[in-house]
């Protein structure tokens, strides 16, 4: 999952900075011991039929669950069914049978029951007006309905992490049980419906009014990852390697299916060869669906939001972030699945994770260091907050779990792990994981267990200080030459009070002496330690952690003013190098200077990830002499580069030939974002001198329309 709601969690973090630890969700009275529920019955395969009346807002159902005993003499079974579901009959093996349902749980009472002899229980219910939300928002299942806008935006979605499919489809509602699926659904003939696994029939009814979809799962899954989801669709259908692809975007939107998963065969490619476990399922679909917020790692149907669509002058693959996150999913948390929410990191800790690497595959390696760093900023902001350990049993509630230290902090930890073990072992261990555990609920030790028993390398102590134990290193370094060494000395100031332990990390330092750059590797084991690193001469720059190789927060970095230069050209980590470059032009920047970071900027050409992803410290210098630059910087590969020299010049005063520049953006084919910029700035420079160009953009597309309201709003003044 990859809700929005988490997007929302980073200024939440932020506004309790200062809050002390007793605000903490995670500890008690708030959070208590949880454990995964005790099963009377290994639940085999669930089938839910839905009839869907869309225009009363009501559907019905019969959900089947056969299950096998676990234990013999049991006579009354619980299964999970939502609180707004009208229960209407309970069956046994085709006998109605006496229940009682209380709150989220359906008490059916049976006959004495034999170990292994399988039963089937069958749900009839029925819900009117559904209110189902998205993550942490009541989940289940949902109307999308029309708006004064778009009297087309018709359909449904249903969401069921973490134990929201009960709400629509009552059976066992907790991932310590996998099963096979189907689902038929009847809507009205003019729609589809997409489910799990693959569509083995469709049938229309007698008067052609409706039509009835059956999708059926064969291998086993938890029942939080069934999904039906239905309207008026553009579907766009292609193959991977023997798997069916399914694009479905709302009826209208077909034109950006291309933009949106054009790159969804390389993650297949990647995921599958970086693992060494091909993709498991049948087929893949992703569906973008209104009022969806994020993403729903559905097994083989992955839901997604509709306003998360992207088209190619948004920027470079807009979409892929999330979609990469949702695709990790099918083998994080759908192949091998957490047993209990306390571990959600096993799910959602490795779907960030294989973001981050798909990032560095297809962006290369800056791509990857700005994901290291966004994970772990991301993380410090809820760690002023509060902080926990990585896998718990004290929780507050299943969907507090889902926050940035199940994302973000457990990405971290794992680009940790991969950088102690080395890509070869890291991954060996994942590809054991996987094929060890597959198609099983898991815990924590699990992991840790594949990941010793594939590398030989002991990786217990690992779990217990990263995993096990709340926080996080805080560092604090500084460096003196001697006598022909440097003297580094690294402190760790973390508050330990709360159970973070003094980390004991392997680690390098970063010498820069003339045209050489080492490494040399050091241990940190205590809260305060000295280190030697020989050198003939006095380094320009020293470095504690060159590569952000693990999680760690240096919340003062000590880099004198002679170190800058130095850092700004040569330092291996991409963020380094953008915090040298701002503190460099923070105050009165020399010519010198202002020479130095224009030649970084100008060969700092990727197309996919720039080095320098944030160029205002050189555009509020409002150098006039810069234009040049800054009009050279409109032909940069990257388009979030050419939006912000857009916005660099537009800064400046009017000037007759970015006037003229700006008017030849003004087009279909330049970057949305140029070109709202360059309307703007043309509309503060000379508003009646360019009533043509505003009336041009009127007539431009862009999915949202900010084009034609820049040119409204410029136009409405002019």
């Amino acid at each position: 999952m990859r809700a929005q709601a988490l997007a929302l969690l980073l200024p939440l973090a932020l506004s309790g900075v200062g809050f002390a630890q007793t605000r903490n969700p995670f500890a008690p009275p708030q959070a208590r011991i949880q454990y995964a529920p005790d099963r009377t019955c290994d639940l085999l395969h669930v089938a839910v039929d839905l009839d869907i009346d869309y225009p009363n807002r009501l559907y019905r159902g019969t959900s089947t669950s056969t299950m096998s005993p676990l234990r013999n003499g049991i006579s009354t079974v619980m299964i999970h069914a939502g609180t707004t579901l009208e229960i209407l009959s309970v069956k046994v093996d085709g006998v109605d049978a006496k229940f009682r349902h209380e709150g989220k749980q359906l008490f059916i009472d049976t006959r004495p029951l034999v170990k292994g002899k399988p039963i089937k229980i069958e749900v009839k219910y029925q819900a009117k007006n559904s209110r189902g939300g998205g993550f942490g928002s009541g989940g289940g299942f949902h109307w999308i309905s029309p708006t004064a806008t778009n009297p087309t935006r018709v359909g449904f979605w249903t969401q069921g992490e973490t134990d929201y499919n009960s709400e629509w489809a009552p059976t066992w509602d907790y991932p310590n049980d996998l099963a096979t699926s189907e689902t038929h659904t009847t809507v009205q003939s003019d729609w589809d419906v997409i489910g799990n696994g693959v569509l083995a029939s469709t049938s229309l009814s007698a008067d052609k009014k409706r039509k009835t979809y059956v999708w059926k799962m064969t291998q086993p899954h938890a029942t939080y990852l069934l999904a039906v989801c239905g309207g008026p669709f553009d579907i766009k259908k292609d193959k991977w390697e023997g798997v069916d692809l399914w694009y479905v975007v709302p009826r209208g939107e077909g034109y950006l299916i291309d933009d949106s998963f054009g790159d969804t065969k390389d993650m297949l490619s990647f995921y599958s060869k970086v693992l060494g476990v091909k993709y498991a399922w049948p087929k893949y679909a992703q569906c973008a669906m209104y009022d969806f917020g994020g993403g729903m790692e559905n097994v083989s149907v992955t839901i997604l939001g509709e306003g998360s669509l992207t088209e190619a002058r948004e920027g470079f693959r807009r979409m892929a972030s999330l979609n990469a996150h949702e695709l990790g999913h099918q083998w994080f948390g759908d192949l091998v699945t957490c047993m209990h929410w306390g571990d959600a990191w096993l799910n959602e800790s490795f779907a960030t994770f294989m973001e981050s690497i798909y990032m560095e595959h297809s962006r290369g390696k800056t791509g990857y260091d700005w994901e290291v760093e966004n994970n772990m900023q991301s993380y410090f902001a809820e760690a002023r907050r509060y902080k926990r350990p990585i896998s718990t049993h004290l929780f507050p509630n299943f969907d507090a779990m889902f926050d940035s230290h199940t994302y973000p902090k457990g990405s971290s930890v794992m680009h940790t792990l991969r950088r102690q073990l080395g890509d070869e072992a890291f991954f060996a261990g994942l590809n054991y994981y996987l094929t060890k555990w597959r198609h099983t609920p898991v815990e924590s030790a699990q992991l840790r267990r594949a990941m010793t028993e594939a590398t030989g390398i002991n990786c217990e102590p690992f779990w217990a200080q990263w995993i096990d134990k709340p926080g996080h290193p805080v560092l604090d370094y500084t460096w003196i030459y001697d006598a022909g060494k440097v003297k580094l000395t690294v402190k760790q100031t973390q508050d330990t009070s709360a159970g973070t332990p003094i980390y004991d990390i392997p680690a390098k330092v970063w010498l820069a002496t003339g045209a050489a750059r080492n490494t040399y590797p050091i241990h940190l084991t205590k809260a305060e330690e000295t280190f030697e690193i020989p050198s003939s001469t006095k380094p320009s720059a020293v470095l504690l952690d060159p590569n952000h190789d693990f999680l760690r927060e240096m919340p003062t970095l000590h880099w004198d003013a002679s170190e800058l230069d130095t850092i700004l050209q040569y330092a291996p980590f991409a963020a380094d190098r953008q915090e040298a470059m701002n503190r460099l032009l923070s105050a009165n920047p020399s010519e010198a200077t202002i020479r130095l970071v224009v030649a970084q900027l100008r060969a700092d050409n990727s197309l996919e990830q720039p080095v320098f992803r944030q160029v205002s410290a050189l555009a509020n210098l409002n150098r006039e002499d810069l234009r040049d630059f800054w009009m050279s910087q409109l032909d940069h590969k990257n388009m979030d580069r050419q939006a912000q020299a857009a916005q660099a010049l537009a800064r400046l005063p009017k000037d007759a030939a970015t006037v003229a520049k700006f008017r030849s953006l003004i087009n279909d084919r330049a970057p949305i974002q140029v070109v709202v910029t360059a309307i703007n700035a043309l509309a503060t420079w000379d508003k009646a001198g360019n009533v043509d160009v505003f009336k041009k953009a009127q007539n431009i597309k862009d999915r949202r329309s900010r084009i034609k309201r820049a040119a409204d709003d410029a136009l409405k003044t002019s």
